[in-house]
């Protein structure tokens, strides 16, 4: 008698049926003054999923930020933050504006 066993894996998109958006909330301000020539610090943001069941999960490790804030040059930048659940679900994108302004 023989046995043949086939385990396979894949990384595909989660079918466990979950069609929750994860959500994301901005921390203050926005639109967010920064002085000139100051480094730059995001404020940062969360980001939470409801899954099937209902429960609330915190997804911020998962969060996804993009910027061009350049404190040399005054004007208006933009931070991006972006995240995905294990289902593969894109919360709306939420973008940050930055006025980088002369200051002390």
């Amino acid at each position: 008698m023989i046995f043949i066993v086939s385990l396979s894996s894949s990384c595909k998109k989660d079918e466990s049926g979950d069609q929750n958006k994860p959500f994301i909330i901005m921390n203050p301000t926005n639109p967010l003054y920064w002085a000139k020539d100051l480094p730059y610090a995001d404020p940062g943001a969360e980001a939470f999923d409801i899954t099937e069941s209902g429960d609330t999960v915190d997804i911020s490790s998962s969060l996804q930020v993009t910027d061009n804030v350049n404190v040399s040059d005054t004007g208006r930048y933009n931070v991006y933050y972006n995240v995905s659940d294990a289902a593969g679900n894109q919360a709306d994108q939420k973008i940050r504006d930055v006025i980088v302004v002369f200051g002390n």
